[in-house]
């Protein structure tokens, strides 16, 4: 086969295993009758209801492993092959989703949900990312929104089967668990199959006709740094932080989306299933379409325009959510943008730190994520159970959203002082 046609291959089996993985984004329908199935209820005015701080830390937990996942895959998928990376990473993904549908107690949600199914999900996603990106240096952006576009493309299908995996379940087996054990079980059999076309380009792997830009940090050519230089350039430590302000509100949302739509805009769950499948797919178009915009216009003006959108919505969202219509628009803006900051970055990262090592710089500067996994869905659920009102939480996201624009200036300078010197 033709490399032409082979990095093609390649990129869409690359999509069809994080397709699968987008299950952690839809994980919001799970969240309410997982919680009734063990009992984790709080008392509110209304009565007993699900106490999604419980969940907000499961959720953070499996998000927060994913750098985990990456960075002890990532040389690995660097010195030797992807391939193993991706198989190793898949089984643990679905293993610990089939392996949930058999928990009895919240811990074993955290362990399995959380840690297992995130360190695979992390060390699969973050060698299909790294080698798409290689394989496309001509079009990186565009490569990578597709390749993590895919996760926003699996919530809006996965969303609905397991609403009706539910719905369907046989009798004597639990709803949710039993949705939990079906959809593990076709994971690792989809992922393991994608697994085997993951290879990296030959050395020195150029499209035909494509000649690469000469320059300084940002430029198509940059130094290849090992990982621990990263943390000796100040560049490093501006894009980190970007990151983490940039996932912070996609993150709070896309954790609390379904009770959100049912607590301030009164929808039923099932109406809720369709805030949460939409804004899937505004996360997936959103990584493709935001790769394909940086590409051309420049990553960090794509990325300060991302900012301030997401930063607008955020401050108008107490309003925007009180109608289903305009918290949907709310929810797409949100989603669209966030799945940008995901699209973006990969590329990134190589612009400034180059590819040789991109699968283990690129896991160092995705653990920012970590800090949003952590904090944002957290957030949310603290200020909702003190105030009853995700208002406030839509404020301090907001504000986040004002340092990241403000740190993508502070990048653009950095960048340009380079460029200068070099």
């Amino acid at each position: 086969m033709k490399l032409e046609s082979k990095r093609w291959l390649i990129l869409s089996m690359g999509i069809l295993a994080n397709m699968c993985m987008g299950a952690a984004y839809a994980s919001s329908v799970f969240a309410k009758p997982l919680l009734v199935t063990l009992g984790l209820m709080k008392t509110s005015p209304s009565g007993p209801v699900p106490d999604m701080v419980q969940w907000a830390l499961a959720f953070s937990v499996n998000l927060a492993c994913l750098p985990l996942g990456m960075l002890l895959s990532g040389r690995i998928a660097d010195i030797k092959s992807p391939r193993a990376v991706v198989v190793g990473g898949g089984i643990l993904f679905g293993l610990g989703m089939l392996l949930t549908g058999y928990a009895s107690s919240f811990i074993w949600v955290l362990f399995f949900f959380g840690v297992v199914m995130g360190i695979g999900s992390g060390a699969a996603y973050g060698a299909i990312v790294s080698t798409s990106v290689r394989w496309f240096p001509d079009m990186r952006g565009l490569a990578s929104g597709l390749s993590v576009g895919a996760l926003g493309c699996g919530t809006l299908i996965i969303a609905p089967i397991a609403q009706q995996l539910m719905a369907g379940a046989p009798d004597g087996q639990t709803p949710v668990l039993w949705a939990f054990k079906v959809l593990g079980a076709v994971f690792i059999v989809v992922i393991v199959f994608a697994s085997f076309f993951m290879v990296t380009p030959p050395a020195g792997y150029k499209p035909a006709g494509w000649i690469p830009k000469q320059g300084a940090p940002g430029s198509a050519a940059a130094k290849d740094y090992t990982w621990r230089q990263l943390f000796g350039r100040l560049e490093f430590w501006v894009l980190y932080a970007m990151y983490a302000c940039g996932t912070f509100s996609g993150l709070m949302i896309i954790s609390q989306a379904s009770p959100i739509a049912q607590k301030m805009t009164h929808l039923s769950p099932s109406e809720a299933v369709g805030i949460v499948s939409l804004m899937g797919l505004a996360n997936a178009v959103g990584r493709v379409f935001w790769g394909f915009v940086s590409d051309k216009a420049g990553r960090l003006n794509a990325l300060f325009v991302m900012f301030i959108i997401t930063g607008v919505t955020m401050f108008f969202l107490p309003q925007l959510a009180m109608q289903k219509n305009t918290l949907l628009i709310g929810a797409l803006f949100v989603g669209a943008c966030y799945g940008g900051y995901l699209g973006i970055f990969p590329s990134v990262t190589a612009d400034y730190f180059g590819t040789k090592n991109l699968a283990l710089n690129y896991a160092v500067i995705f653990s920012a994520f970590s800090i949003a996994a952590i904090a944002g869905p957290r957030v949310a659920s603290k200020i909702v159970l003190a105030t009853d009102s995700y208002a406030k939480a839509f404020m301090v996201a907001g504000a986040v959203c004002v340092a990241g624009a403000i740190l993508t200036v502070c990048a653009a300078w950095l960048a340009r002082r380079a460029k200068l010197n070099g």
